[in-house]
């Protein structure tokens, strides 16, 4: 393994309400380009909310959060955590992706997540178990 493995976790606001085909073409652009890069992840979004984790090395996640970032298919990205790690946590998927509906029981615990309250505290730490829940 890498000693320059990182994982960034970020959560944003989508630009509109995608439709299951602007989902199927914008997960066929990013898993061939991942898969190029060597990046892994899973990607989550519930009513116009993403939550999302990217890992891969460090000279390649850095670009590509900053391209992330400046998608204009969605706003308001918070970078939650940004750390080194041993081995990637979500080596099978080149980009996972689940569109979580309000009654999925996976999401018990975590509907504050996607709720509007900016009051909230999100804790990254919990930010990654949701992503990991949806990886199983």
């Amino acid at each position: 393994m890498s000693d320059n493995l990182q994982q960034i976790v970020y959560i944003s606001s989508a630009e509109h309400p995608f439709t299951d085909e602007e989902f199927a073409e914008m997960l066929a652009a990013i898993r061939e380009n991942n898969e190029k890069i060597g990046v892994t992840g899973m990607l989550l979004y519930k009513d116009g909310d993403f939550i999302q984790v990217i890992e891969g090395e460090e000279h390649v996640l850095t670009p590509l959060y900053t391209t992330i970032c400046q998608d204009n298919r969605h706003y308001s990205v918070v970078e939650m955590m940004r750390k080194p790690i041993v081995e990637r946590q979500f080596k099978n998927w080149s980009m996972g992706f689940h569109h979580i509906n309000n009654d999925d029981p996976r999401l018990e615990g975590f509907k504050r997540f996607f709720d509007d309250d900016t009051e909230h505290k999100i804790d990254p730490g919990e930010a990654l178990s949701l992503l990991l829940i949806f990886r199983d």
